[in-house]
């Protein structure tokens, strides 16, 4: 069992508004390209047109468009 850690909205990236847990943004993964595995979505960020992933295995964020 995998338990996947999203971080709160107050330490998300800059411009970056948090995606509804319970919607659809927050089921797309990506790969992180640093650490391997599924970074889950957990924002999007309008002004760069992209989106923001958090990457449990690195502890970090990034983004994808």
């Amino acid at each position: 069992m995998t338990v996947v850690t999203i971080p709160e909205a107050r330490s998300l990236p800059h411009g970056a508004m948090p995606v509804a847990r319970d919607g659809l943004l927050s089921r797309v993964q990506r790969p992180c390209a640093d650490h391997g595995g599924d970074a889950v979505c957990v924002a999007r960020d309008e002004e760069a047109a992209c989106l923001v992933f958090w990457c449990a295995r690195g502890a970090h964020h990034f983004r994808t468009r």
